[in-house]
C-alpha cells in the first residue's frame, strides 16, 4: 500500500516519534535520497511554507516535511487550507500534534480526508508491555526484575522509558542489567509533582492539599500561578457543566485529554460556579499583588489556598 501524502498524528509524545520514525523509513525506502524538512507550526512563515510545498527541489525526487506542535498553530485554518491543497508528487506532509480540539480545523480536514491517526498514551494495563519493547529495542533483557525497577522509576512516561533504556543499554553487560545497578543508574521520574496538590485544591479538600503541599518544592509565586490556571479550567468545566453540555463534548471544547477532562470534571461537580469563580477572581487579586510587591507569595498562597478549598456552603452573593 503506498505511503499516503499527508498524515496527522496525535497523541502521546513517545507513539507520536515511532510512528513517525516507521513511516520515514518507509518513505526512505521508496527513495533513499528522501529530503526530510522539520519545522513547527508555532514558527512556520505559512506562505512560505505553501511556496515550499508547491515547488519542487532541484536535488531531490522526494521531499518529507515534519510540522510538529500543530496544538499551537497560530492560524490552524489557515494551515489547514495550505494541507487541503493538493501536493505535488514525491513531497509528503506529517503533522504532529499533542492534543487537538475536534472543532480544530486541521483534525477536521485529517478526518474527511482519512489522514488522522490516533496514538492516545496507553492504559495503564498495556504499559508494562511498550516497557518491554522498549527495553528489547536497545538490547536489554527485560528480566521481571529489572522490568519491576524500570517502571517503578519511569511510572508511565514512555518518552521517559525510552531515555532511561539507553542508558541501561550502556552498563548492559550480554544484555543483562543487574537490578541493584539499574537503581542506580535510573533517574527517579515518578517524584512527587505538583499536580495532586492542584487536585486536592480543585477537590475543596483544605487538609489534603495541605499535606500535598508539605512534600512540594516550588516557588509560592508560581504555585499561585498554577492553581489560577486550575481553577480557570474548573470554572469553565462548571460553565459548561451548566450549559447541560454533554460530558462526551467536554473534552472536545476544552481541548484536553479525555481521562484528564473526567478528573477536572469531577472536581468541577464539586462546587457551584459562584464559589469557584469567586475563587478565581481572588487568585487574580492575589496574583496582581505579588506582581506589585503589596503581599508576600507565601501569604498570598495560604490565602488563596483558603479562598479555593471554601466549601458550597451558600449562594451567589
Amino acid at each position: 500500500m503506498p505511503e499516503p501524502q499527508w498524515r496527522l498524528l496525535v497523541g502521546d509524545p513517545f507513539l507520536c516519534t515511532r510512528a513517525l520514525e516507521k513511516r520515514q523509513g518507509a518513505l526512505t525506502a521508496l527513495d533513499p535520497e528522501t529530503e526530510r524538512h522539520v519545522l513547527f507550526a508555532d514558527e512556520v512563515d505559512l506562505p512560505i511554507l505553501e511556496n515550499e510545498l508547491r515547488s519542487l527541489s532541484l536535488f531531490v525526487l522526494s521531499r518529507h516535511f515534519v510540522i510538529r506542535r500543530c496544538e499551537k498553530a497560530r492560524k490552524p485554518r489557515d494551515l489547514a487550507a495550505i494541507l487541503e491543497k493538493p501536493l505535488p508528487e514525491g513531497t509528503y506532509v506529517t503533522t504532529i500534534a499533542g492534543a487537538l480540539k475536534a472543532t480544530n480545523a486541521i483534525a477536521k480536514l485529517a478526518k474527511t480526508q482519512d489522514a488522522m491517526v490516533s496514538l492516545p498514551a496507553p492504559k495503564r494495563n498495556a504499559v508494562a508491555g511498550l516497557a518491554r519493547e522498549i527495553l528489547m529495542h536497545e538490547g536489554v533483557t527485560p528480566s521481571q526484575p529489572l522490568l519491576r525497577v524500570f517502571l517503578a522509576r519511569c511510572g508511565t512516561e514512555l518518552a521517559a522509558m525510552a531515555q532511561e533504556a539507553k542508558k541501561l543499554a550502556v552498563v548492559a553487560i550480554g544484555g543483562r542489567v543487574d537490578p541493584v545497578l539499574a537503581e542506580a543508574v535510573l533517574f527517579n521520574h515518578t517524584e512527587t509533582t505538583i499536580y495532586p496538590f492542584y487536585d486536592r485544591v480543585g477537590e475543596g479538600n483544605l487538609s489534603a492539599a495541605l499535606q500535598e503541599l508539605s512534600e512540594v518544592r516550588e516557588d509560592a509565586g508560581r504555585i499561585v500561578g498554577g492553581i489560577i490556571r486550575h481553577l480557570a479550567r474548573l470554572t469553565m468545566i462548571r460553565m459548561l457543566i451548566d450549559q447541560r453540555t454533554p460530558n462526551q463534548e467536554i473534552a472536545g471544547k476544552m481541548g484536553m485529554q479525555p481521562w484528564l477532562c473526567k478528573r477536572l470534571t469531577a472536581q468541577a461537580r464539586r462546587r457551584p460556579l459562584h464559589i469557584l469563580a469567586e475563587a478565581l477572581r481572588t487568585g487574580v487579586s492575589m496574583d496582581t499583588k505579588i506582581k506589585q510587591g503589596r503581599i508576600a507569595p507565601l501569604d498570598a498562597l495560604m490565602n488563596l489556598i483558603l479562598v479555593a478549598t471554601v466549601p458550597a456552603r451558600h449562594g451567589p452573593g
